[in-house]
């Protein structure tokens, strides 16, 4: 957590609202996965979780590879230093023209969402002369239930596991231009537990011991990630420190793929917890006997992937940098400053009477916070983004929005 003294400072350099990331923090989660996971294993940071180049290039210290979806997302990550073997390009959205840029960049591995898709890299792979390596993803199929993350039943993304289990083998031969290294489940996100999230590693690692079993020879098995983590409040975390045990249990049943590397993949773990979103109090209001506080940040900032209804949801933890102190609390909404009824940021949250000018803090907002939001909404400017070590800047960023007027 930024210091009081320390985040009013940032606000006078910077203005509000204004978002702060803690390079340290984000290193530490790193390190506490990579203790969780059997040795050797390797974790790819999901870049869509929070794009900053110096946020990307803290978990490179801490021995992360990445995983990106554009060529923005390359920019950053080449900038953050990330040589091109520690990249995959994912999503199931790849065009012709990614995948060629990609591979032009010397983007190796790739996790493909169908065999057309695997296909397409094999020719474009093909067109250029260029190695490339695939991650063909299943679907999650007869998984446990209850152990599989938010969305993952119901998501379309990914092959059937058929396809490799029946005649798989010969078709993987036959390939041209691209080799199939491996598999590629992801099982959700936001996995409550231990248990469940070692019964959703067991459930993939079965399903890739089946595959090899049918002839596909596999060097790589991503079993995703879902590892669990608050946004927004100040609850505590999941407390998922029996994994380690869990998951060497379920890593000893590996027979056929053995040798396979794993690949473990995380956002919200690694970055919500190093994220703060720091906010000023516009007005302060009574509504049908209720006090009102308004913040000049809301769902145009706060969104948290939006559009899975997180602004229906209104649950953030409001600090004031003031400190509680004892202060009596009073039930509040807290709104944000657009004129849309849905702008809330949390609903009955018990805080000590505020007033215009008063700063307040909103806590694990590192992952999904200021690019998972409505920016482009009203038109306002985006907050800036603060990356820091204790006590020093190390860099300051701004999202540029607004329409670009092309030529007709």
């Amino acid at each position: 957590m930024i210091a009081p003294s320390f985040s009013r400072e940032l606000l006078e350099r910077y203005g509000s609202p204004l978002y702060v990331y803690d390079l340290d923090e984000a290193e530490r989660q790193a390190k506490a996965l990579f203790e969780l996971l059997p040795k050797g294993a390797q974790v790819l940071y999901s870049v869509k979780a929070n794009p900053l180049p110096e946020v990307c290039a803290a978990l490179k210290n801490a021995g992360c590879r990445v995983e990106i979806a554009s060529l923005l997302e390359l920019e950053v990550v080449r900038e953050a230093g990330f040589a091109p073997d520690q990249i995959m390009c994912s999503g199931p959205g790849k065009t012709a023209s990614l995948v060629r840029d990609m591979l032009v960049a010397g983007v190796t591995h790739f996790s493909c969402d169908s065999w057309y898709d695997l296909e397409r890299l094999a020719g474009v792979a093909s067109a250029t002369k260029k190695p490339a390596n695939a991650l063909l993803r299943l679907q999650v199929l007869g998984a446990p239930s209850g152990s599989v993350g938010v969305g993952a039943m119901q998501s379309h993304f990914g092959a059937d596991p058929a396809e490799l289990l029946n005649s798989g083998a010969a078709r993987v031969a036959a390939l041209q231009g691209a080799e199939l290294a491996g598999i590629h489940i992801y099982s959700g996100g936001q996995i409550q537990t231990a248990d469940k999230l070692a019964s959703t590693f067991e459930h993939a690692i079965h399903l890739a011991e089946e595959i090899a079993e049918a002839g596909v020879p596999l060097r790589l098995v991503d079993l995703g990630g879902g590892f669990p983590w608050t946004f927004g409040t100040s609850d505590d975390p999941v407390d998922i420190s029996a994994l380690r045990e869990k998951l060497q249990r379920v890593n000893a049943q590996r027979r056929l793929t053995a040798e396979a590397k794993l690949w473990f993949e995380s956002g919200r773990y690694l970055v919500a917890s190093s994220g703060t979103l720091l906010s000023t109090v516009l007005d302060v209001k009574v509504w049908n006997g209720k006090p009102h506080i308004i913040l000049d940040t809301g769902m145009i900032h706060l969104g948290g992937m939006a559009g899975l209804g997180r602004i229906y949801r209104a649950v953030a933890s409001i600090e004031p940098l003031a400190g509680r102190d004892g202060a009596l609390l009073q039930s509040v909404d807290v709104v944000g400053p657009t004129d849309y009824a849905l702008d809330y940021v949390t609903r009955d949250a018990s805080v000590p009477a505020l007033k215009p000018g008063d700063a307040v803090s909103i806590p694990n907002v590192g992952a999904y916070g200021l690019t998972a939001s409505l920016v482009a909404f009203t038109g306002s400017q985006p907050p800036a983004e603060v990356c820091c070590r204790g006590s020093s800047v190390v860099a300051v960023h701004r999202l540029r929005t607004g329409h670009e007027r092309i030529r007709a």
